[in-house]
Parts: C-alpha cells; sequence; structure tokens
C-alpha cells in the first residue's frame, strides 16, 4: 500500500530529475569552444581558469599542483564567475572608467618591469595582445571602482567594535621588546666593484643626512622622504640574522653604518625602542580598525555576489 501511494510521486520526481539533467547536457553543448561556463551569455574562457592555476602552482609547487590541481581549477572558476557578475552589475549601476585612466594603470604595471620589451615579452608569453590587455584593465578598474563607491560606500567600524575586539583578543597584542625602524637600500648601478664602491659612498652620504635630522621619535608621518621607510616595530627572529645583530644593537636616534647584502647597501635607524608589554587600545586602534573594515567589506561583497548568483543564468560544460 506505501508503495501505491508514493509510486507516482516518485514517477513525477523522475521525469523532473531527468529534464533537469537532459537540460544541463543541452547547455553544455550550447557552450562554445574554450569556455568553461556562461555567465549571463558572456563565456568564461578555459584559457583565464588555467593562467590562475598556473600562477598558484608557481607559488605552491608542482607536487601540491597534482595534488590539488582539480580543487584550483574550480576554485578559479567560481572566482571568475563572481568577478564576471560584479563587472555586470557595475556596468548596470553605469559605474565607468576613462580611457585615461586605463592608460595609467597599464604604465604603472609596465614600470614594475622596468623594461618595455620584457613587458612586452611577458604579455607575448601569456598570449596577451595590448588590446586584451586594455580590456582586462578596464574591467579590473570598473569593479574595484564599483566596490569602492558602492558596496563599500557604508562599511563603517564603530568604535565599539573595535573595543571589543581589543578586548576579546589581548594575548594577540602582547609583544617582546621591540624596536621600531626605519629603511633604505641604495642599489649598485653595475654589478663591478666601482659600483659597489659608489654605491657605498652614497649610502654613507644618506646615513649622515639622518644623522643630522635626528631620526628618533619619527614614525611613518614623517614629512621627510630622505629618511626612507618606516618599517614599523620589529621583533627579534622577524629580520635576517646579520641585520637583527646590528639593528638590536643601536639606541633609539642612531644609524647604522651601510651593510652590504646581494641586493646593495642597507641602512637602518633606530626610531623608538619599547620593553615586553602589552599594545595599549589607541596604538592597536588604527591596525583594528583595518581588520573589521576588511572584514565587513568582505561580508558586504559576499552578500551581494550571493544575490546576483541567485539571479544569474550560469552554465557550466
Amino acid at each position: 500500500m506505501a508503495w501505491r501511494r508514493y509510486r507516482g510521486w516518485l514517477v513525477r520526481w523522475m521525469w523532473i530529475l531527468y529534464a533537469l539533467a537532459s537540460a544541463s547536457a543541452a547547455a553544455r553543448a550550447q557552450l562554445p569552444d574554450g569556455a568553461a561556463a556562461i555567465v549571463n551569455g558572456v563565456a568564461i574562457s578555459r584559457k583565464a581558469v588555467r593562467e590562475i592555476v598556473m600562477g598558484i602552482a608557481s607559488l605552491q609547487g608542482e607536487e601540491e599542483h597534482r595534488t590539488h590541481g582539480k580543487e584550483w581549477e574550480q576554485s578559479a572558476l567560481e572566482s571568475l564567475i563572481d568577478f564576471e557578475l560584479l563587472f555586470q552589475e557595475a556596468r548596470r549601476q553605469g559605474v565607468t572608467v576613462t580611457p585615461e585612466e586605463i592608460d595609467k594603470e597599464i604604465e604603472r604595471s609596465q614600470r614594475k618591469f622596468g623594461d618595455e620589451r620584457e613587458w612586452r615579452r611577458v604579455l607575448s608569453e601569456r598570449g596577451w595582445t595590448i588590446e586584451d590587455l586594455r580590456k582586462d584593465t578596464e574591467r579590473m578598474l570598473t569593479v574595484q571602482r564599483f566596490l569602492e563607491t558602492v558596496v563599500w560606500r557604508h562599511a563603517e567600524v564603530s568604535a565599539e567594535a573595535i573595543e571589543k575586539f581589543y578586548e576579546k583578543n589581548q594575548n594577540d597584542f602582547r609583544h617582546p621588546s621591540q624596536v621600531r625602524l626605519r629603511h633604505a637600500v641604495i642599489r649598485p648601478r653595475g654589478t663591478d666593484e666601482p659600483a659597489w664602491r659608489a654605491a657605498q659612498r652614497e649610502a654613507e652620504q644618506v646615513r649622515a643626512r639622518w644623522r643630522e635630522v635626528n631620526v628618533a621619535g619619527r614614525s611613518s608621518a614623517a614629512p621627510i622622504p630622505q629618511l626612507g621607510e618606516d618599517l614599523g616595530w620589529v621583533s627579534p627572529g622577524e629580520l635576517e640574522p646579520d641585520v637583527e645583530a646590528v639593528v638590536f644593537g643601536l639606541a633609539p636616534g642612531e644609524v647604522s653604518e651601510p651593510l652590504r647584502r646581494p641586493d646593495g647597501m642597507h641602512l637602518f635607524a633606530v626610531t623608538a625602542r619599547r620593553e615586553e608589554g602589552t599594545i595599549s587600545l589607541e596604538d592597536a586602534r588604527p591596525k583594528i580598525e583595518a581588520v573589521l573594515r576588511k572584514r565587513e567589506r568582505q561580508r558586504l561583497r559576499d552578500e551581494l555576489v550571493a544575490r546576483l548568483r541567485q539571479q544569474a543564468d550560469i552554465r557550466y560544460r
């Protein structure tokens, strides 16, 4: 009797599942060659998925690639789908970028290579044209502007949330004895000894300027660019042994002698020192705020992507 009661229901569901499977197969068959998925009519290429996976593999190694390659492919595809949904929504809401902004971003990325021929060689190896790069850059800048000006416009962190985070994570704000460092590196203009001697002379001149202005107490807000980069508070064990041996022997306001390392002549200055203890709420506030704001932004982005996925026509191969 029970079987007769549910037989009709089971048959109906079997036909529904069969129809869904057939529709899925038809959708896969409709995908153009080279597409891993279609998002509201826009193809996500397998080439783009492979590029992301190969980038991960170059960092993680071949053994990890063999073990997790399929997982990386799926994650890469889903990330590209999310990005496409954000781009489409940005366009729907009228977010655009100018050709001048695209040019500026491309020039900025090109400067990282230092040499235009090397930059063009890398593009060629990846099978990219300049037009491909412009389109990709436009999409990236459009999504970035959409997130910054629309999605994250109201991503605020309250003082109460910062205080709660500080109280809940007290152990994370304990620190050993530390020094606050400024750092500069003067790179030789060549590989021979005369080039290294010239770099050392330049480093000694920089050191003399640092000592003249007295670096003690100067933070990252110091308006003098010649004072180098503020590395913040550094603990024992965070630096290379030869560097650590130098900097932890300096008193606040002192500047190291030029230290020769493989990439250039390095200068270090200790601007402050503090003993083991707990970072105060006021000192910890900027970092806590940055952590909480990042979490809030991620939450808002994830919520939007989830809504867009519910409304989207996404077809996988």
